[in-house]
Parts: C-alpha cells; sequence; structure tokens
C-alpha cells in the first residue's frame, strides 16, 4: 500500500479513485469520512487516495499528472477588503473571516 494524494477535497479524491479504478489499478481512500466526523482539519484526517499494488505507483502517478492542479498560485496576494487580512492568491476566501476575495 502506498499513499498516493492526500486533500480535503473529497471529490477530487473521488474523481481520481474513478480514473484509477478505470485503468485496472486497485485503490482505496484512507479516512473518507474522518474528517467529517471529527470536525478538525489536520493532515493526519485529510482524505487520502492509497494504492494496493506497490508497483503499480509510477503508473498511477502518470495517469493522474495531467489532470493535477498546481496548488502553488502565480496570482498575487489580496488584502480582505472586510477585515485588512493578507490572503493568498489562490484563496477565494478570507482566511480570517470568509468574506469572499474583495467583497466587502
Amino acid at each position: 500500500m502506498k499513499e498516493l494524494y492526500t486533500n480535503m477535497d473529497s471529490s477530487r479524491i473521488g474523481l481520481y479513485k474513478s480514473i484509477l479504478d478505470e485503468a485496472g489499478i486497485a485503490s482505496y481512500i484512507q479516512n473518507e469520512n474522518t474528517a467529517q466526523l471529527v470536525n478538525m482539519i489536520s493532515p493526519i484526517f485529510q482524505p487520502t487516495l492509497c494504492i494496493v499494488d506497490d508497483d503499480r505507483y509510477d503508473e498511477a502517478v502518470a495517469l493522474l499528472k495531467p489532470l493535477n492542479y498546481n496548488e502553488t498560485s502565480e496570482l498575487p496576494d489580496w488584502a480582505c477588503a472586510k477585515c485588512g487580512k493578507s490572503n493568498p492568491g489562490s484563496f477565494e476566501v478570507c482566511w480570517n473571516c470568509e468574506s469572499p476575495d474583495g467583497v466587502s
């Protein structure tokens, strides 16, 4: 068993799993419901896509690579209009007050 991808976006992990299933690569989602049950955002509770056959790891990575979005953003940081806190350009809502980008 090897971990392939970890993210709180369970829909993305589900998509990745369905692609692996279609390719005949056995996989499962570890911690599929744990984050919701414990109501915590922590890496140890995040859903994680795992493959069963370690020998197919490189094949799985190559298959999913074109779908994997770049999590680093080239967008400039922005200041929240509501609370003034600085946010990374990739954030669509303020980390502090959850106000949408540029909305007061």
